[in-house]
C-alpha cells in the first residue's frame, strides 16, 4: 500500500494518460481503416475467413452484408440491450462482450475475471466472497440469463453480493453500461449483464481442460455434448467443472464446483423446447473483514496476513432449473416463453479484525458473526418479435411481459446478549478466539424475511425512418411490492415490519441511429430510471424509496471487416436520485439513508476484434466524474461514491499469433490502469494511489484440437487496493491444457 504523497506522485498527469490511451485505440482504427481501404473501390466484401481450432486462417467466402464466422466469434450480435439479436452498432447505447475467445485466451474462471477487463466496469471487492460491479459510478445490478431477467435482491444477501458464477456452464458475457430497464424489469442505472449459456450442438463435441498453477490453482472442466438420436432432432449438453485457489491471506482459499445439463428438442419443423439445470457450490474460509489501520493505511504487516479465526467458514450453493419454449409464428415474427426458478442457499460463519486496528499496538476490535439464509426467485418472461410494414417501409418490432419475485429468509445469530457482536481488543499479528456457543435466544437472533415481486409489460419498435436512419422507441409499464417482515420474537434489533410499491410506473427509452455510410455510425439515446431497493432501511424502519433518474447519451460506432474489428466513443450523463448508502451514524452498519441527488458525467472509448489476421485487440478508455449534486449530503459519504468509480480506466488486451513456422505459436499481453482513489469506513479514510496491472500469456497449439496455454496474471506482483477497499490478488501463474475431440 502506498502513501498518500507516494502515490499522488506516481501518478500520470491527466492530458498524458488520456494520450495514452487514446493513442493505443487509434492504432487499432488505422489498422482497421488500413484494411478497410480495399474495399471502398468495390460495393461487395472481400473474401473473409474463419478460424481451425489451431487459430490458422481457413478461406471463406463473404456476401455483402454477411458477417463471418471470425466475427461472429469476436464481436458476436447481443440482446442484452435489446431481445433482438444486434450488432453493437445497431444499439444506441454502450455494450461490449467478452467472447468465448476472449475467456480461453485469457483464462477467465469467474464473472468477476472477466469483468475486470469488460469496458468501463470497475469490481469492487468489498471482502473476502462479495463482488460487486460499477459502471458509470453506479452499482451493476441487472442480471439476465440467456435475456430474461432474474431477481437480485440489492441487499447483501445470497446472491446480489456474491455474484460472481463460474463461467464453466456459460458461452459469453455481455455487458451494458448505462441504465437497462427497458425489458429487463425495473433497471439500475450501472447497467446489465448478460450470461448466455453454453446450448446443445447440432454435431458431437467434447473437450476437457486442466488447469494447474502458484498459489494453489488447480481445476478441471469436462465439455460433452451432440446429438441423442439419430435424427438429430434431440440434443444434449453437459458440463462438469471444479476450480480451487489460495486466497491472498495465509491459510485461506476457494474452491467452486459447478454441475451443468441442457436438453433441446424439436418437437415440430418451428417449435424447440429447451430444458436444463445447474448446481453450483462455493466455498471460502477467507475473513469477510480487511485490516485497515487507524492512521488509513493498510499497516506494515504482510500482504498474506490473515485477520481472521480458524474456524472461519462460508458456503454459498445455488439451484437452478429453466424451461425455454421457442416458436416461429410465421411472416418473420418468432415468440419465446421462458421459466426459470433458482434456489441459494449461503452460511456464513465468520471471526475477524473488525473496527481500524492502533498503527502502533496493532490492538484492534475482534468480530463474530453467523449468518444462514435463504433465497427463492422465480422468473418468467414471455415476448415475441418481428417484422411489420407501414408507410411502405420495414421496421421491427419487439413486444412482451415479465414477472420476477424473490422471498428471502435471513438468520443472524450472535455470540453475546450484551454486545450481539462480541467485540473484544485484540491483537491482530495472532487473532485466537474460540468459536461461540451461538445461543439462540431473543437476545442474541435476528430473524427477518422480505417478499418482493415485480411484473410488467413492455415493447420496443425499431422505425426505418429513411434507409440511414432509424428511431428506437420503447417503454414498459411495470408494478412493484416489497414487504420486509422481521420475526416478532428473534428481533434483537427491535426492527419494525414496512412495505413498500408503486403501479403503473412507465419507464421510456428513445433512440436514433444515424448510419453515415457503410463503416460508421452516430447516435443518441434517453432512458429513464426507476429502480427499487428492496430490504434497505433506515435507522426508524422505514424503507428507502426507490432509485429514479434519467441518461443521456450521444457517441459514434464503428464496424470493420465485415465487424471483425468495432469501435465506439460515447458521452453520457445520469441524474440519480434516492440512491442509499450506509447511515454514518449507525454503529451497527445496517441501516441506510438516501444520499439525495447524483450526477455522472463522461466518456468511453473502446475498440475490440481483429485489426490483421493474428493481431487481436480488446481495449477501452473511460473517464468519468461523478459527484452528489445536493450541497447537503453527508460528506462522509461523498468520497465512497466517486472512489468506487475511479476517475480514469484503461483496459487493454492483446494477443499476436506468430507466422510460420511458428504458426501454432500465440503471445498476448494486457494491462489494467486506475486512477486515485480514497474510501471512507469505519470512521478512517483510506487512500489509493493510481496503479497499474499486467497480465501476459503465451500458447502453443500441437494440433486443431490440443494446445497448451501459460498465463500470468499481476505479472510484476503489483501491491494495490481496489476502490481503495479490498486487496489485489498477487502474482498468480496457471499452466493450462486443453484437448477437444
Amino acid at each position: 500500500m502506498e502513501s498518500q504523497e507516494t502515490g499522488r506522485a506516481a501518478q500520470l498527469p491527466r492530458p498524458s494518460r488520456i494520450a495514452i490511451a487514446v493513442a493505443a485505440l487509434a492504432l487499432g482504427l488505422s489498422h482497421a481503416h488500413a484494411q478497410q481501404a480495399p474495399q471502398a473501390a468495390s460495393d461487395a466484401r472481400p473474401a473473409t475467413a474463419a478460424n481451425d481450432d489451431t487459430g490458422a486462417a481457413l478461406p471463406m467466402i463473404s456476401v455483402e452484408g454477411e458477417r463471418d464466422a471470425l466475427a461472429q466469434s469476436l464481436n458476436p450480435p447481443t440482446t442484452v440491450g435489446s431481445k433482438l439479436p444486434l450488432t453493437a452498432r445497431e444499439i444506441p447505447q454502450s455494450v461490449s462482450v467478452i467472447s468465448q475467445e476472449q475467456i480461453k485466451e485469457q483464462h477467465f474462471d469467474t464473472l468477476k475475471d472477466a469483468m475486470q477487463y469488460a469496458p468501463g466496469v470497475t469490481t469492487l471487492q468489498s471482502d473476502s466472497d462479495r463482488v460487486q460491479y460499477y459502471a458509470r459510478g453506479f452499482p451493476i445490478e441487472s442480471y439476465l440469463i440467456d435475456g430474461t431477467p432474474t431477481y437480485v435482491n440489492s441487499s447483501i444477501s445470497v446472491t446480489a453480493a456474491t455474484f460472481s458464477p463460474s463461467l464453466a456452464m456459460y458461452d459469453r458475457v455481455e455487458v451494458l453500461t448505462g441504465p437497462s430497464g427497458l425489458m429487463n424489469g425495473f433497471g439500475a442505472p450501472g447497467g446489465a449483464v448478460n450470461l448466455v449459456r453454453k446450448h446443445a450442438l447440432d454435431a458431437f463435441s467434447a473437450s476437457a481442460e486442466l488447469t494447474g498453477g502458484t498459489r494453489g490453482n488447480a481445476g478441471a472442466t469436462l465439455d460433452v455434448g451432440g446429438p441423442l438420436n439419430k435424427a438429430g432432432t434431440l440434443r444434449g449438453r453437459a458440463v462438469a467443472s471444479y476450480y480451487g485457489a489460495d486466497g491472498v491471506q495465509d491459510s485461506t482459499n476457494t474452491r467452486n464446483k459447478v454441475l451443468y445439463g441442457t436438453i433441446d428438442a424439436d418437437l415440430t419443423s418451428s417449435t424447440l423446447l429447451r430444458l436444463g439445470a445447474s448446481y453450483t457450490e462455493y466455498t471460502s474460509n477467507e475473513p469477510w473483514i480487511w485490516g485497515i489501520y487507524s492512521d488509513g493505511t493498510y499497516g506494515n504487516l504482510p500482504r498474506s496476513h490473515y485477520y481472521g479465526v480458524g474456524w472461519n467458514r462460508d458456503t454459498f450453493r445455488t439451484t437452478d432449473v429453466f424451461a425455454e419454449l421457442h416458436q416461429k409464428l410465421g411472416n418473420g415474427w418468432t415468440a419465446k416463453a421462458v421459466l426459470d426458478y433458482t434456489y441459494d442457499r449461503s452460511t456464513t460463519l465468520q471471526g475477524s479484525a473488525f473496527n481500524p486496528i492502533d498503527a502502533s499496538t496493532y490492538i484492534g476490535d475482534y468480530s463474530s458473526t453467523n449468518n444462514v439464509a435463504s433465497e427463492s426467485k422465480t422468473s418468467i418472461d414471455v415476448s415475441a418479435s418481428g417484422p411489420f410494414t407501414l408507410l411502405g417501409r420495414t421496421h421491427k418490432a419487439t413486444i412482451g411481459a415479465n414477472y420476477a419475485s424473490m422471498v428471502e429468509h435471513q438468520s443472524q445469530y450472535y455470540a453475546d446478549a450484551s454486545d450481539p457482536f462480541n467485540v473484544v481488543g485484540v491483537d491482530v499479528r495472532n487473532i485466537i478466539y474460540p468459536e461461540p456457543a451461538w445461543p439462540y435466544s431473543p437476545d442474541t437472533t435476528s430473524r427477518n424475511s422480505t417478499y418482493a415481486k415485480q411484473y410488467g409489460i413492455y415493447g420496443q419498435a425499431r422505425l426505418s425512418l429513411t434507409d440511414p436512419l432509424t428511431l428506437v422507441l420503447g417503454g414498459r409499464l411495470g408494478w412493484y411490492r416489497s414487504r420486509f417482515s422481521p420475526d416478532p420474537v428473534y428481533n434483537i434489533w427491535s426492527m419494525t415490519g414496512n412495505s413498500l410499491g408503486t403501479s403503473g410506473k412507465f419507464t421510456g427509452y428513445a433512440g436514433l441511429i444515424y448510419d453515415l455510410n457503410k463503416n460508421w455510425s452516430v447516435y443518441g439515446s434517453y432512458t429513464s430510471i426507476f429502480q427499487p431497493q428492496d430490504n434497505l432501511m433506515t435507522t426508524s424502519g422505514q424503507l428507502i424509496r426507490p432509485i429514479t433518474g434519467d441518461q443521456y447519451e450521444a457517441g459514434i460506432k464503428g464496424e470493420f471487416m465485415g465487424g471483425r474489428y468495432n469501435t465506439a466513443l460515447a458521452v453520457y450523463q445520469i441524474n440519480q436520485r434516492n440512491r442509499a448508502m450506509l447511515d454514518p451514524d449507525d454503529p451497527t452498519f445496517s441501516h441506510y439513508i438516501a444520499v439525495g441527488r447524483a450526477r455522472t458525467r463522461g466518456f468511453e472509448l473502446s475498440g475490440s476484434g481483429e485489426l490483421v489476421p493474428g493481431w487481436r485487440v480488446y481495449g477501452s478508455y473511460t473517464y468519468n466524474n461523478s459527484q452528489l449534486a445536493d450541497a447537503n449530503s453527508y460528506d462522509t459519504i461523498s468520497s465512497p461514491f466517486s472512489s468506487i468509480s475511479p476517475h480514469q480506466l484503461f483496459k487493454l488486451w492483446t494477443t499476436y499469433r506468430l507466422p510460420e513456422p511458428l504458426h501454432g505459436l500465440t503471445l498476448g499481453a494486457g494491462v489494467t490502469a486506475v486512477s486515485s482513489t480514497e474510501a471512507s469506513r469505519n470512521g478512517v479514510t483510506a487512500y489509493q494511489g493510481s496503479y497499474a496491472v499486467f497480465d501476459a500469456s503465451v500458447s502453443y497449439a500441437f494440433n486443431k484440437k490440443t494446445s497448451l496455454s501459460l498465463n500470468a496474471r499481476n505479472l510484476f506482483d503489483r501491491d494495490y487496493f481496489a476502490a481503495a477497499y479490498a486487496r489485489g490478488q498477487p502474482r498468480t501463474v496457471l499452466l493450462t491444457l486443453r484437448a477437444a475431440y
